[in-house]
């Protein structure tokens, strides 16, 4: 399997995105159809039928050729990458990591959430940390953990993540979240209104950046054209921080329902977000 996947992986973007248009034509058929209506359906009251079908259509096709450029990651050089990710505020963010703190980086599932991640590493060279979960296939779990950490990202597993993070702080200049993930249903979790609805949200959005009390950046991704993508820092919060308050996600929440009411299609739809209910 790991072999037909890096031919695969090898293949041109001009071949990849064939594939990739073959296979849109497929899924939006049957995977997850009825999970996506829904999710934009209720995210998008307002807006007309046509509308939403719009938004369906253009979802599913970025969807495939964000999972053929996962795959094109595995191989994908340093140089290829920084080509077709691109920092609007670079300077910026080159003066923020030289600074001698961690920071805490805050993402979502807009555009492609995988090369987001390694565009951290392709630029930078500090240490900087990643949270994950495994997948149940392991072999494609070893094939996405050698792909996340190729330019020297750490990826750590969700229940290992907090003792790493106690034992190497000192080390860490940057953490990523990615903070619009559901909850499992028996984690404390915070709630809040996120388009339209009541949505369950990771207590790590306010714990991480509290606990060790440094600066927290939304990290937004936009599609420029086909494979390609801009990224920019955005300051969230700063210190100090009330323990008792939620500061960080308010603003988290605000900062990414903008960037999806831009681009509603380049959101991760087929996730189901609203699987738990406020009790």
């Amino acid at each position: 399997m790991k072999y037909i996947y890096y031919i695969i992986s090898i293949l041109p973007f001009k071949l990849l995105y064939f594939l990739s248009d073959l296979l849109c034509f497929f899924l939006k058929k049957f995977y997850r159809k009825s999970v996506v209506r829904k999710n934009i359906k209720n995210s998008f009251p307002k807006k007309k039928r046509e509308e939403k079908n719009v938004i369906y259509n253009k979802f599913y096709s970025n969807f495939c050729d964000v999972f053929i450029e996962i795959v094109k990651g595995y191989t994908i050089t340093r140089e290829e990458l920084i080509k077709r990710v691109k920092i609007e505020n670079l300077e910026e963010m080159n003066q923020i990591i030289s600074e001698d703190k961690p920071i805490v980086i805050i993402c979502s599932h807009q555009c492609n959430w995988e090369w987001l991640l390694l565009s951290i590493g392709a630029y930078f060279d500090v240490n900087t940390f990643g949270i994950y979960k495994n997948l149940t296939n392991k072999t494609f779990n070893d094939i996405m953990y050698k792909t996340r950490t190729k330019f020297d990202i750490t990826m750590v597993e969700a229940k290992k993540s907090v003792e790493y993070m106690n034992n190497n702080l000192h080390k860490i200049k940057i953490i990523g979240l990615a903070a619009d993930q559901c909850p499992r249903i028996d984690n404390k979790v915070h709630w809040k209104k996120f388009l339209n609805q009541e949505t369950a949200f990771y207590r790590g959005i306010e714990l991480v950046p509290k606990k060790i009390n440094c600066k927290v950046f939304f990290l937004t991704m936009r599609r420029i054209s086909r494979g390609y993508y801009s990224m920019k820092l955005l300051s969230l919060y700063s210190p100090p921080y009330d323990l008792n308050e939620s500061q960080i996600l308010p603003k988290y929440v605000n900062f990414l329902e903008k960037e999806i009411y831009k681009n509603p299609s380049d959101w991760l739809w087929s996730h189901k977000r609203w699987k738990q209910n406020k009790r």
